[in-house]
């Protein structure tokens, strides 16, 4: 046991999931530029969220090393990340009574982030409000996808319709990742310290993003332009 109780299994097992998920965003990012020609709109949107985390992930690591701290990228983090993924959605979803949302409500939760970095949490604490604010919008986005989905005629399995894989990835690592992240943000604020709680938290969290990055890979992998949406009509009608 190492770490005030935590074993060595569980600390090998955590990096090297996180650092699978961390650096393992250089692969649809490389799969993305590859594609690029044959890609629809909202998969070229995609290859930016990786390539920004392609860009973040060494940034993280020296950081962590250097300055033993990266609390204050997760404010960063989430701001970047609701936006491009709001991109996507953006292409996704064309109908101009949803679109006339994406900007204002991206700008609601602009404030909701600098709010949380200034006055509710700090630059140094973990955004525990912003980040409930992101997992709400973008889990919202993803049900307005699968209701569009499921009004639609399909004409190819799910497995392959890009944003329905993409938008299992992400309501999968959201709706699974929140709970850790207000777990870490309530203890921390208490001043509690439980290295092992963190340990398992922070290995759900990782755990769960790396099954997004793998579906969002498989989606990436896979996309096609588009023929345009059929003709609307509920699944079975």
């Amino acid at each position: 046991m190492t770490l005030e109780g935590v074993p060595d299994w569980l600390l090998t097992l955590h990096q090297g999931v996180n650092y699978l998920g961390s650096f393992g965003v250089a692969i649809p990012l490389l799969i993305g530029l590859r594609r690029w020609p044959s890609l629809s709109g909202p998969a070229r949107a995609l290859v930016w969220y990786f390539a920004f985390w392609t860009l973040e992930a060494p940034v993280n690591l020296w950081s962590r090393r250097v300055l033993h701290t990266n609390i204050y990228l997760y404010h960063l983090d989430s701001l970047v990340e609701t936006w491009l993924l709001g991109w996507v959605y953006y292409r996704a979803l064309p109908a101009p009574q949803l679109r006339r949302w994406f900007v204002p409500a991206g700008l609601i939760f602009t404030a909701v982030v600098v709010a949380d970095a200034t006055v509710l949490s700090g630059l140094q604490a973990l955004n525990e409000y912003a980040r409930i604010a992101q997992t709400v919008l973008l889990l919202t986005l993803t049900i307005l996808y699968f209701d569009r989905y499921m009004w639609q005629l399909p004409q190819q399995s799910a497995w392959r319709d890009f944003m329905f894989v993409v938008s299992l990835g992400l309501a999968v690592y959201y709706a699974g990742s929140v709970s850790g992240y207000v777990l870490f943000s309530r203890y921390a604020s208490l001043g509690e310290d439980n290295p092992l709680l963190y340990s398992l938290a922070g290995l759900i969290i990782d755990s769960t993003y790396l099954v997004t990055l793998v579906l969002l890979t498989l989606a990436l992998s896979r996309d096609q332009r588009p023929r345009g949406w059929p003709v609307r009509r509920p699944v079975g009608a």
